[in-house]
């Protein structure tokens, strides 16, 4: 799968886990647990396709809004 198109699921899939996160902190303690690790699991997954990408001179996922 292409960078890009990669880098849109997991950026996806990263500013949903921060809007529950938002939604859930202070109430639910243990879910909001999760919700942090799998945060910090997909911007994590997000620099990695970024500098893979540069490594192989391609076209890199689109850039985080200030949203995230």
């Amino acid at each position: 799968m292409p960078y890009q198109r990669e880098g849109e699921i997991v950026l996806a899939m990263w500013r949903e886990a921060e809007r529950e996160l938002t939604a859930v902190d202070g109430i639910d303690v243990d879910r909001a647990e999760e919700l942090r690790a799998d945060v910090a699991r997909l911007r994590d997954e997000y620099q990695r396709l970024i500098a893979l990408a540069d490594q192989q001179h391609r076209p890199a996922p689109p850039p985080v809004s200030p949203e995230t």
